[in-house]
């Protein structure tokens, strides 16, 4: 079992337990904890995970963009010790894992019932009440100092009460008080215990019931005029408007800053709409201008001041299309990424096709996120006329394959004017499966976002805008994101994902000098239009 405990980032100071063999962490909703999606961007979509082994707890990081850090070291594998500090990016959130062991269930604990409630102080008796005995018969009954509400809304008093037919005072001559349900004194009711008032129930009408009693008493001895129904209504919204003053002020400050912030949403909008359209008005023109062409450097600097930002666009952009990433399998390996440009068509790399060939089988295309249980057996593959197998060359790798279903989302293809105005620095976003995640049973596909670092000919060169569809990024993919969608900053798909590069460095091994071929951490796509030359 562990215990995570937030210490930075927008969840610092929350604690969460977990009781599984295997905890994610990222910022996508389905890991077990979930980071902040708009706060904390250091973070991957599904960045890390701790797995139970025979050893002990083990931190593996799922190559992440931004890496993930114990310690102060950047770590792939990491054994768990209680209290180990785990960053997820260099300035990304940061959590304290600690291991907890399981305690068996404890006996269930006895609950000691509340004390019963202190009983509320009796209510006073009234005043102003002579006893019963004290009038005879017919005699006129003086009114008294709590006189009954119909003479508080300017009624006169009864003249004379009738006698009882004998003994003491009948209940039909019951006192007024009495009759409009006020306490009986405390003679007729000993040990009465009204009921106490809600516990913080505001006492505004206290007053004002005071003063209608008030002015009752003052018009039943004759010291004033009684006063009328409308006058007390008037006395009654005097002090119910005194005591919510308060209260409309609150509601008139928070509706003017409501529609403030209206205000300021609606102008945010209009601002980053019209940004777009000049960003895309200027892209188109440069992408018109030669080379050599004094213009281009002012076009540029006026790109670079109107990039509009946008927090959500990476979680929209992968919500949108989700459905619409496949990974190709052969048994219960995955081995490439693709993608759905038609219903029933999606597109890869050509390598990825030849690949699938040699395999031989049943290649199947499993969904992402369909839990390895929405597949589609692939019944046709066609690579582009001019691609080649060849390690030597740079050849159009790019194909396509036809599946026997219809794909839940189709990838919007950017236009042409789209992708001749594509260029070095532009953002651009992968979605696609990297080798270690290659789970058949499992497919869920890994969010990246990089930079393109240039736009050429298959020669590495400039060139015009209809021969320059190499495409390198900065995306730190592997082979299974091969043949997984690029898309630029208008959520549109601009190329398809191909591999990467090698260099080769001298160092020296034993004494001796030798050549070294590393993968370069830079890769390289295909432009999406490459795709005609299939499609058509």
């Amino acid at each position: 079992m562990l215990r995570v405990v937030h210490t930075f980032g927008r969840n610092a100071g929350s604690v969460e337990l977990h009781d599984k063999r295997v905890v994610r962490f990222g910022r996508a909703p389905d890991n077990d904890v979930v980071f902040d999606p708009n706060h904390d961007r250091d973070a991957s979509s599904h960045h890390a995970e701790a797995r139970l082994e025979a050893a002990g707890w083990v931190l593996y990081d799922l190559d992440s963009r931004n890496g993930t850090y114990a310690g102060g070291q950047r770590i792939k594998r990491h054994p768990i010790a209680s209290g180990d500090e785990v960053t997820f990016g260099a300035k990304g959130p940061r959590v304290r894992i600690e291991v907890v062991e399981r305690r068996p269930p404890g006996p269930p604990q006895a609950h000691a019932a509340p004390p019963p409630p202190a009983p509320a102080a009796a209510y006073p008796a009234p005043t102003g009440y002579p006893a019963p005995a004290a009038y005879p018969a017919g005699a006129a009954y003086p009114a008294p100092a709590a006189a009954h509400p119909a003479q508080a809304a300017g009624y006169p008093a009864p003249a004379a009460y009738p006698a009882p037919a004998a003994g003491p005072l009948a209940p039909s001559a019951a006192l007024p008080a009495q009759a409009a349900g006020y306490a009986a004194p405390a003679a007729a009711h000993p040990g009465h215990v009204p009921a106490a008032p809600p516990a913080g129930a505001r006492r505004v009408g206290e007053r004002t019931i005071a003063m209608m009693i008030s002015s009752a008493v003052s018009a039943a001895t004759g010291r004033a005029k009684p006063r009328g129904t409308v006058e007390l209504n008037a006395m009654l919204h005097k002090e119910v408007h005194a005591a919510t003053a308060g209260q409309r002020r609150t509601t008139y400050i928070l509706a003017s800053l409501l529609v403030v912030a209206l205000a300021s949403l609606a102008g945010l909008i209009v601002y980053n709409r019209s940004s777009h359209d000049e960003i895309s008005q200027l892209r188109a023109e440069l992408a018109r201008l030669p080379p050599e062409d004094p213009r281009r450097k002012e076009i540029e600097r006026r790109l670079g001041t109107l990039h509009p930002s946008n927090a959500n666009f990476g979680r929209n952009l992968h919500d949108r299309f989700r459905k619409g990433i496949f990974m190709l399998a052969s048994g219960r390996e995955g081995f490439c990424t693709a993608f759905a440009v038609r219903p029933s068509v999606l597109a890869t790399n050509a390598h990825c096709i030849t690949a699938a060939k040699r395999r031989g089988g049943t290649i199947v295309a499993l969904e992402n996120e369909g839990r390895g249980q929405i597949s589609f057996a692939v019944t046709s593959m066609r690579t582009h006329p001019q691609y080649r197998d060849s390690a030597d060359q740079l050849t159009p790798d790019i194909g396509v394959v036809s599946i026997a279903g219809r794909a839940a989302a189709v990838l919007e293809l950017a236009p042409r004017e789209e992708l001749a105005a594509a260029g070095a620095g532009d953002d651009v976003y992968l979605i696609g499966f990297p080798e270690r995640l290659t789970d058949a049973a499992n497919p869920v596909a890994t969010f990246l976002a990089a930079n393109i670092g240039r736009i050429t000919g298959a020669n590495g060169r400039p060139a015009a805008a209809a021969d320059a569809w190499l495409i390198q990024h900065d995306a730190r993919s592997t082979s299974g994101m091969n043949g997984s969608p690029i898309f630029n900053g208008q959520g549109k798909v601009i190329g398809i994902n191909a591999g990467g590069y090698l260099e080769g460095n001298d160092e020296t091994i034993s004494g001796q000098k030798t050549e070294v071929v590393k993968a370069s951490p830079y890769k390289f796509g295909m432009r999406i239009d490459l795709l005609d030359a299939i499609l058509r």
